[in-house]
């Protein structure tokens, strides 16, 4: 359904329907050509807005904005909120809730905006939706193992890493721990070592011995199990190769944006930098520090009343945000408390020790940090390095760098789309090799 308004909220034109095909278009861009033409109204003035749109209706709004004209999403909730009734709901009363907050300029670019990470952003969601999906295997698998074998897939008692080759080789035939308890040793530890596994004589004797302590199932739920083990460790791989080529998808595309930077913090790997980047969008469209940590959900509610004498009460955080950019940026917080530079970890464990929550405090710094190198398209380097430092100094830090920052790149298998001298980390690697006068060597290509 459709709607005409002009911007003091006046009604051109009642509510009408609208189809979702290319005669749709053409019909709404009719409607419009003629309200233009009747109320005086300059082209260029004229934009669309709705609510925000199922993927059913993306097309939709990617063909108005190829016609030249802004399409704004609004939040439906709030949209309720301002409706002229809010004990009834009509298309006509929904609609002009829509108005009021298209008027009021409350609403962001229907579908987010075209571009490098707008596809980045398509690429991490659904590799989060093909995590999920390998978790809820796993509980899967579990299931079954613990019926089968329990305690197999706790690498203490069996001695094999869960999930690891060998431990799949095992389970996808024949699993079960009297069938492991009778094989042959010989061809046990041949295939042990053709999958990798280390220290495999002293883990097979573990799982021998321990494949003789557990107790056993009902063997007529054996072939059963086995049966939907099997197909449990085939979905598992099939899953497992597309988080890998998805993996190196977002790589690419990460290569090609300024959150490419974001991978010289140490650590922050390909996964974190390109999830938070592709949803908290490209640099120049990107909101100020305090407006991103309330989206993402990491500050906590106030509220004050009864004058200026009252203190304000801080609250929870909301609810409501990006759930999944929240997710990526308390995990960057906690990797920088773990596994950052020096003065990262030392700022995650005094707000720890000071009673806060660490890992949203860290969370709100990284995301900062994350916006300045997004802009500024420089590497991150530590206050006492990057204020008093001598050449020298900058020139050990950066070739330190070099190694760890060349490793995740070269493990994603996008080491050469990341540093072309097109891309930012390839400008980045030529300034430093021109200004300190140091090698940053790359692997040949293959």
């Amino acid at each position: 359904m459709g709607l005409c308004c002009d911007g003091t909220g006046r009604v051109l034109k009642n509510a009408f329907p609208i189809k979702n095909t290319p005669d749709g278009i053409d019909f709404t861009l009719s409607v419009v050509e003629k309200m233009c033409r009747k109320h005086h109204i300059n082209k260029q003035h004229v934009f669309f807005g709705g609510e925000d749109c199922g993927t059913f209706s993306l097309n939709f709004a990617y063909n108005l904005r190829e016609q030249g004209f802004p399409v704004i999403g609004v939040n439906a909730g709030d949209a309720k909120k301002l409706r002229e009734n809010v004990q009834a709901s009509t298309d006509g009363l929904d609609l002009l809730g829509i108005a009021n907050m298209l008027i009021n300029m409350r609403g962001g670019a229907a579908g987010g905006e075209i571009g490098a990470l707008r596809a980045l952003r398509s690429l991490t969601r659904h590799r989060r939706k093909q995590v999920q999906l390998q978790t809820a295997g796993k509980n899967r698998i579990h299931q079954i193992v613990d019926q089968l074998f329990p305690g197999f897939l706790d690498e203490k008692n069996s001695g094999i890493p869960p999930f690891s080759e060998t431990s799949l080789y095992l389970m996808e035939d024949r699993f079960s721990a009297a069938d492991i308890a009778r094989r042959r040793d010989k061809a046990l530890l041949r295939q042990f070592h053709a999958k990798g596994l280390q220290h495999a004589e002293k883990a097979l004797a573990k799982l021998k011995a321990y494949a003789k302590q557990v107790l056993h199932h009902p063997p007529e739920l054996t072939g059963l199990l086995q049966t939907a083990l099997a197909s449990e460790i085939r979905l598992h791989r099939c899953i497992n190769d597309n988080i890998a080529q998805m993996h190196r998808e977002i790589a690419q595309q990460l290569a090609q944006t300024p959150a490419a930077m974001l991978t010289t913090i140490r650590g922050i790997g390909i996964t974190l930098a390109s999830g938070v980047a592709a949803e908290i969008g490209p640099p120049e469209a990107q909101p100020s520090l305090r407006r991103l940590s309330s989206y993402a959900g990491i500050i906590p509610r106030t509220k004050q009343t009864g004058g200026p004498e009252k203190s304000p009460v801080i609250g929870s955080v909301s609810k409501r945000c990006n759930r999944i950019l929240k997710d990526y940026v308390v995990q960057c917080g906690n990797h920088l408390g773990q596994h950052g530079p020096a003065d990262l970890h030392e700022d995650h464990r005094r707000r720890g020790a000071n009673g806060q929550h660490a890992d949203f405090g860290m969370a709100r710094r990284f995301l900062r940090m994350a916006m300045r190198l997004m802009r500024t398209g420089e590497s991150y380097v530590p206050p006492e390095i990057r204020d008093n430092a001598t050449v020298e100094e900058l020139r050990a830090w950066y070739l330190d760098l070099w190694p760890k920052l060349l490793d995740k790149w070269v493990k994603a298998g996008a080491v050469h789309t990341a540093f072309h001298p097109e891309n930012p980390l390839g400008q980045w690697r030529e300034r430093i090799q021109d200004i300190y006068e140091i090698e940053l060597p790359l692997p040949k290509k293959k």
